[in-house]
């Protein structure tokens, strides 16, 4: 059988950190996710006005998610606004309705990748799922993506995680260009079936979908990848199947039920993504 990546000891990898348990993409969520034993962390970056590479999902600061402290930069793009002017924004104190056990974090700012990988340094066994977001319809983005790019390659290889680390993205672009100028790091392929895995797509790079039959691993093996990640509802054993018989690991999100979870583990993903890491680690070690 090909070799595939070994994932066995990071099965639970905590999305944004532990989104269900603190405001996600923050060092303390990284922190909450490693007190409930994940050994594996999901993040997102993104590029701010004066080239750094921070840790936040959204292309905007959202209210819900953040508390202006000087400028209100309500709705502001990450793209346009400095590191300094960031560092104004609390990304800690507000919490979300949606995740009830969210507990505040007063005083957290957005991180560059290198602060946040500093700051778990302590924890060498940590496996980091680093998300590039890159939105390929979006030409601002797609002028910076190479940028992007590399310095979140950099910001890994300082930081002497290379051997524990992914380059995750849905913009298989993304991976085409990391292929290119660090062919020895491992690279991890989103995808969501029937959107960015779909006729005439974008978002598949170097791919071209209509030579694939609707063959989603196939797919990822061809841009370089040696993990496959889609949603969690299209991760079946068939899939599974098909992406070990290429030397893939499968890494589904964001799977959060209890039911979802034994379903992936029954299909024989490698690994998962949650919001909850102490509750998948319940059911997984149940």
């Amino acid at each position: 059988m090909p070799w595939r990546p070994d994932l066995s000891a990071h099965v639970i990898q905590g999305h944004r950190g532990a989104r269900a348990l603190s405001p996600e993409n923050t060092i303390a969520s990284m922190r909450a996710a490693i007190d409930a034993g994940a050994t594996g962390i999901e993040l997102d970056v993104r590029l701010t006005g004066d080239g750094q590479v921070v840790v936040w999902h959204d292309p905007t600061l959202q209210a819900d998610k953040c508390l202006m402290t000087e400028v209100d930069y309500t709705d502001a793009r990450l793209a346009d606004l400095t590191l300094d002017q960031l560092r104004t924004v609390d990304v800690g104190n507000r919490t979300l309705t949606a995740y009830p056990l969210q507990q505040p974090a007063p005083g957290e700012r957005i991180a560059t990748l290198a602060e946040l990988f500093a700051a778990c340094a302590d924890h060498p066994e940590l496996w980091w799922t680093v998300e590039i977001k890159v939105d390929p319809t979006d030409p601002s983005e797609v002028a910076t993506r190479d940028e992007l790019v590399d310095g979140t390659i950099a910001a890994i290889e300082a930081a002497g995680v290379r051997e524990r680390s992914f380059v995750h993205s849905f913009d298989w672009a993304v991976l085409d260009r990391s292929r290119e100028v660090a062919p020895h790091l491992l690279r991890s392929a989103l995808a969501v079936v029937g959107h960015t895995f779909a006729p005439g797509s974008v978002w598949l790079g170097s791919v071209d979908y209509a030579g694939f039959a609707g063959d989603l691993a196939a797919a990822a093996y061809a841009v370089g990848a040696q993990a496959l990640s889609p949603h969690y509802l299209s991760c079946d054993a068939e899939l599974v199947t098909r992406a070990h018989e290429l030397g893939l690991a499968v890494l589904p999100w964001t799977v959060n039920g209890d039911d979802d979870i034994r379903a992936v583990l029954a299909a024989g993903a490698d690994a998962f993504v949650t919001d909850d890491p102490a509750r998948a680690l319940a059911v997984f070690t149940g």
